[in-house]
């Protein structure tokens, strides 16, 4: 344990809530640390990084290859000028919006930059609804509903089928590289800058500009669409600013390492705007925490050296896993670390007891971890945990500017929140807007939290799961989904890298265990894992093993609602396309139960052998 080592200072405040408790049982909780004035165009954040860092790079590119292209803050912000002049001399607007299929890259980040400083909005959508659909039906509906008239794709070659799909709606189409598609060549938007023209597009971008349409995951129906205006992501973030991560006093850049996607809003909006922000210097990934793709992240931690490192839980676990066996690694991700940060799902206290135990032995110091919550409608802001804290699955205390309404259910609080970075509807869907929004203007997201300690409300809240995703057993007894998977994964560590929780209206609850990379690896190479969509790993050793910790976890948790009464591993990965999990591998637990209702069955049927049971 490392409890009683000190951590890294950091420059921080403390936080600093009212609580308000209604007659009813409901609480308005609020910060007290005012958000005061912020920006009216975001272009102001990047434009005052290029005046005071003009040298210093922006963005960096990763590659195996040794020599890694740049773009410095002067040539961001020029080229971007640049891009925004043929955007006005082609007549874009706010009413033209543009759709950007591709991944993160420098003409994604120029194109952006160009497009939301003269009020152009942009829709940048999930590459899997170009490369991994074989119906295009959700490009289809978002081309339909953004009504874009500018369409870009990095490689026209690779998003060519795609291109042809959106050829039917008469879009222009920009393409940095490929032979099949060209249309306009990305190229072509660089050379003229009539900076008096651009100057005069930027002052007229008010607060309530839209700026960006964002899609939700969409794990039923078809993904939702959210505006961002300019006054949520310039709130959003000055919230940060005032909490999370204000500049270095010092002028020392953030360095960040990033793949999180810039088609959602924690990638593009927190960790791409923040970058520009803080004129730090961001290296594009080309990593990611999935098999076969972490050991490039590896290797860019080892050249970079961050200083930030701000990820999904699982890319923790990748990342432990390889630095408790790699002193070099080790050295390389402390050397300049500040601050970690994690995001779209909780943290297991198993896993960050183990990066605290590798701070110490690299630093001397516990690592600062920061994490939060919030969603597409809020801009990534909501809640975070600016203070260190020892204790994983807090969700903290709201930002600057936000207001929380915590509605009981059952024995936790439905949250519901309204705040400058937060939505007020839906793009072209009022049907929609009356659903997620009370009677009072806020927005009704979903999740549930509970106090630490209701005694000391500034402690904060802990997440409590989807309300959505808890069930009851057939005897009445409430299953609480969101701890428990917390609980479980912990448990039956190193094998499970997640769990799905089954057992809606049965008899007792059930697991479907996501196994760890290295079980899969060696159930493959024994040959234990079954042929198919629906495969299970039949490994009786491996079966063995994880039947003992779940053993030891009913022991410890016997009650109906956390005793396990059946398991099974899957050997066949979650599906992106089927919205298994999400491109920040966030799994979706109604859409595996959904999907696998087969290997559900399986659970609760004595017949089969490759089950793991318990009385």
């Amino acid at each position: 344990m490392t409890s009683s080592i000190p951590y890294l200072e950091l420059n921080r405040p403390k936080p600093d809530i009212s609580v308000q408790k209604s007659k009813d049982g409901s609480y308005l909780i609020t910060n007290n640390i005012s958000i005061g004035e912020y920006e009216k165009n975001i272009a102001n954040y990047w434009l005052k990084s290029a005046e005071e860092v003009p040298d210093r790079a922006c963005l960096v590119k990763c590659s195996p290859d040794e020599d890694w292209p740049q773009l410095t803050f002067k040539e961001a912000a020029d080229k971007a000028d640049q891009i925004s002049t043929w955007l006005l001399n082609n007549g874009y607007n706010a009413e033209t919006p543009v759709l950007i299929l591709s991944g993160n890259s420098f003409a994604h980040a120029l194109l952006t930059m160009a497009a939301l400083q003269i009020g152009v909005p942009i829709a940048p959508l999930s590459p899997s609804y170009s490369l991994m659909s074989a119906d295009f039906e959700r490009l289809r509906y978002a081309s339909e509903l953004v009504g874009a008239n500018l369409v870009f794709a990095e490689d026209g070659d690779l998003y060519g089928k795609a291109l042809n799909v959106l050829g039917e709606f008469d879009l222009q189409t920009v393409t940095v590289s490929g032979d099949t598609h060209g249309g306009i060549r990305f190229e072509d938007m660089l050379g003229i800058c009539e900076s008096d023209r651009v100057r005069a597009a930027r002052a007229k971008v008010q607060p309530a500009s839209l700026a960006k349409i964002l899609f939700t995951s969409g794990s039923t129906g078809m993904p939702k669409a959210v505006p961002n205006t300019q006054e949520m992501l310039c709130s959003a973030q000055k919230m940060v600013e005032l909490m999370s991560e204000p500049r270095d006093p010092e002028g020392n850049p953030t360095i960040f390492l990033d793949w999180l996607p810039w088609h959602h809003t924690f990638g593009a909006n927190a960790n791409f705007l923040g970058c520009l922000r803080l004129g730090g210097t961001m290296y594009l990934d080309d990593g990611k925490p999935v098999p076969g793709l972490f050991q490039r992240t590896i290797e860019n931690i080892k050249r970079i050296k961050p200083t930030r490192f701000s990820s999904v839980p699982t890319a923790y676990s990748f990342l432990l896993d390889q630095m408790e066996q790699d002193e070099e690694l080790g050295r390389a991700f402390f050397e300049r670390m500040r601050l970690c940060n994690y995001g779209g799902a909780a943290l297991s206290q198993e896993l960050f007891e183990r990066l605290q135990v590798q701070a110490v032995k690299y630093t001397g110091k516990r690592i600062p971890v920061g994490t939060g919550w919030g969603a597409t409608e809020t801009t990534a802001m909501g809640t975070a945990v600016f203070w260190n804290e020892d204790q994983v699955g807090l969700v903290g205390v709201p930002y600057s500017g936000i207001t929380l309404k915590l509605v009981p259910v059952q024995d936790k609080f439905e949250v519901r929140l309204k705040g400058p970075a937060v939505h007020s509807g839906y793009y072209k869907r009022p049907d929609l807007t009356k659903d997620y929004f009370d009677e009072d203007g806020f927005y009704c997201i979903g999740d549930a939290v509970q106090f630490i300690d209701p005694q000391q409300p500034e402690r904060g809240l802990a997440f409590k799961g989807r309300v959505s995703e808890d069930f009851k057993l057939s005897n009445g007894t409430w299953v609480e989904t969101g701890s428990l998977r917390l609980t479980l994964i912990d448990a039956l560590d190193p094998f499970a890298r997640d769990v799905v929780i089954a057992g809606h209206d049965k008899e007792f609850l059930s697991i479907l265990i996501v196994p760890s990379e290295f079980v899969v690896k060696d159930a493959i190479k024994r040959g234990f894992v079954d042929k198919g969509p629906l495969s299970i790993i039949t490994d009786s050793e491996l079966m063995a093993k994880i039947s003992e910790k779940i053993t030891a976890h009913n022991t410890k948790f016997p009650s109906k609602s956390r005793f396990v009464g059946s398991a099974l591993i899957m050997g066949s990965p979650l599906s992106a396309d089927k919205n298994e999990i999400t491109d920040k591998q966030y799994i979706n637990q109604r859409a595996v139960l959904d999907n696998r209702a087969e290997l559900v069955s399986r659970l609760y049927n004595d017949q089969f052998e490759d089950i793991m049971k318990f009385n």
